[in-house]
């Protein structure tokens, strides 16, 4: 049999086959590496909640006014946001803020430009 080049039509719809493989690969991929992640995450989640309704019945039991209790919950909150990691989220954040404003202000000029011309 002699070679033949593929259809078109055959040759498109291979490449979006192999795509839709490559896709779906990569998502189960994601999901069993990610899977644990965000049980982990939300287990915390929910033990903060806990702990938070606990300290929250307790203080109310004492009979605590509110704004001791907001002030230790600033305190608490202003504890957790200076250590060393969620500084650094914090800073990660600033620069991707940063970075998509300067993004958005390339894209308004460019379309200012357009309508310009």
């Amino acid at each position: 049999m002699p070679w033949r080049p593929m259809r078109r039509a055959s040759s498109r719809s291979m490449r979006w086959a192999g795509l839709a493989v490559v896709a779906v690969a990569t998502i189960l991929a994601s999901a069993f590496v990610l899977a644990p992640v965000a049980v982990r995450a939300l287990v915390q989640i929910f033990e903060l909640l806990l702990r938070g309704s606990l300290w929250l019945a307790t203080a109310f039991g004492r009979g605590d006014d509110n704004w001791t209790i907001a002030t230790a919950v600033g305190r608490g909150v202003t504890t957790a946001l200076v250590t060393p990691g969620a500084m650094g989220v914090i800073g990660g954040l600033l620069l991707l803020g940063a970075a998509a404003l300067f993004g958005l202000q390339r894209l308004l000029d460019s379309e200012e430009e357009e309508s310009s011309q």
